[in-house]
């Protein structure tokens, strides 16, 4: 009897390509093994060697003092989507963080204003062309202690303090040369030096715990400080002060420094927020800057209570169709 079975040359060729699919499977094995090998020997922790870009790096940032508590938050964002970038974020004074930019001690600085014409010159001698994009719009807020009887201030009032006209009342500032300082400065004294009744320590916090302790003073911080009812800082600093409101020139209505006010302008010491880069390569400095600027960095600020300089978008669907009864 003779088996039945497939021709010889069938099996020949079903031999042949299964010779053929194994020699591709170890090829794509081998290829697979020798790629995995070379990127765990180019893997490295530290972020001072992976390549910059604008998603990957380190870079260092000068922020104004004011703005603490939204930059540290935008940075460890950043950070927890961008694995492979480290920002370090130092918090210092508007003088120093333009200081910093043009010493090149860092690549990127967050104040509350544009670089003056002379301060772009400046740069611009030495080969440095910065970038300037606004992000957010912020306040100038006065408080004091939690037990004064004070609730309101205008502005008319504060123009005597600081000049020295009215000396029932001392204000403190936070820095001698922070934005705040020079703010009040320029905006209702027209550069003018302070009355003897004015003086300025060296940050936010010791100023909320001085004004905390001391009646018939009045303290003057960035409204950032206070603007998230969710942050730890801010719920300790409002335990110590509150805030006043305040009325602008010919005005008889006083404004809180909230939201809803610092956008439509009803208070009067609004100001707006910038980042600053020292250059427009394709780096972390821009990447991070962009990111600030962009949709997630705007959403940010919403919601920890400042202004966006671009309002996200926020897309509604309605069914305008009739419901359907059973």
């Amino acid at each position: 009897m003779v088996a039945l079975g497939l021709p010889d040359n069938t099996i020949s060729i079903r031999r042949y390509k299964e010779k053929r699919m194994s020699k591709f499977i170890s090829h794509v094995l081998f290829l697979v093994s020798c790629f995995l090998l070379h990127t765990s020997c180019n893997t490295s922790t530290k972020t001072s060697d992976i390549p910059n870009t604008p998603t990957s790096g380190e870079l260092k940032v000068f922020c104004e003092d004011g703005m603490f508590l939204h930059i540290r938050n935008q940075a460890y964002t950043f950070e927890k989507i961008y694995y492979n970038s480290k920002i370090e974020v130092h918090y210092v004074n508007e003088k120093q963080a333009i200081e910093g930019l043009y010493n090149d001690s860092c690549k990127v600085i967050v104040i509350s204003r544009v670089l003056s014409a002379d301060e772009v010159k400046k740069f611009n001698a030495k080969n440095i062309y910065p970038t300037q994009v606004c992000v957010a719009k912020s306040a100038l807020a006065f408080v004091v202690a939690t037990n004064s009887i004070d609730s309101v201030i205008s502005i008319d009032k504060i123009k005597k303090i600081i000049s020295g006209g009215d000396t029932s009342y001392t204000m403190v500032f936070d820095n001698d040369n922070s934005g705040t300082t020079r703010f009040l400065k320029d905006s209702l004294l027209g550069g003018k030096p302070f009355g003897k009744n004015c003086f300025a320590l060296k940050n936010t916090t010791e100023l909320i715990h001085h004004i905390g302790k001391n009646k018939n003073t009045i303290g003057v911080l960035d409204y950032a400080w206070l603007s998230d009812n969710d942050d730890s800082t801010s719920k300790v600093f409002l335990n110590n002060v509150k805030i006043l409101a305040v009325s602008a020139v010919g005005n008889k209505t006083a404004y809180m420094p909230d939201q809803s006010n610092i956008k439509t302008s009803d208070y009067p010491l609004c100001r707006w927020v910038y980042t600053t880069r020292r250059c427009a390569d394709f780096t972390l400095g821009t990447g991070f800057s962009l990111f600030v600027a962009g949709q997630k960095g705007q959403i940010m600020f919403t919601k920890q209570g400042l202004i966006p300089f671009v309002q996200p978008n926020r897309e509604v669907e309605v069914n305008t169709y009739p419901l359907q009864g059973n």
